[in-house]
């Protein structure tokens, strides 16, 4: 029953992390094709709230996937597919928090983020499609 339970609360918290994950790239896709049509300074401040809800979900995907990987799977190899969804979804990571880097050291010094950066960001939401999909493929 207490194995159900932890299983039952981390495939809970994987996909509230998988929300706040897709929540956070498809938000920036918005502000960018916003601030492209219009620059507002209003739209631009909600681009470091989503890059740190980014960093919330995959942290949280990090946590419960890995748990449910060692309780559920025993940690088994589960093949290809799966290799690929985790390099991908380590990508994602390392994006995420070279992101989040990025925005404090922007801040920290008073100057504003480097352009590039929404470009980087844009890759967000695509990468956790990928993600994604590998990991509903797999698990079928």
């Amino acid at each position: 029953m207490l194995e159900l339970t932890i299983n039952f609360v981390l495939k809970f918290f994987h996909i509230f992390g998988l929300m706040l994950g897709a929540a956070s790239g498809f938000g920036s896709m918005v502000v960018a094709r916003q601030m492209r049509r219009a620059p507002s300074p209003e739209i631009a401040k909600l681009r470091p709230f989503f890059i740190k809800l980014a960093l919330a979900g995959i942290i949280l995907l990090w946590i419960t996937g890995l748990g449910l990987w060692v309780m559920r799977y025993d940690m088994a190899q589960l093949g290809r597919l799966y290799d690929i969804k985790m390099l991908v979804a380590a990508i994602l990571l390392v994006i995420v928090i070279f992101m989040n880097m990025t925005l404090r050291r922007a801040a920290k010094a008073g100057t504003p983020p480097p352009a590039w950066l929404p470009k980087l960001g844009m890759s967000t939401p695509f990468l956790t499609l990928i993600a994604m999909g590998l990991g509903v493929w797999v698990f079928i």
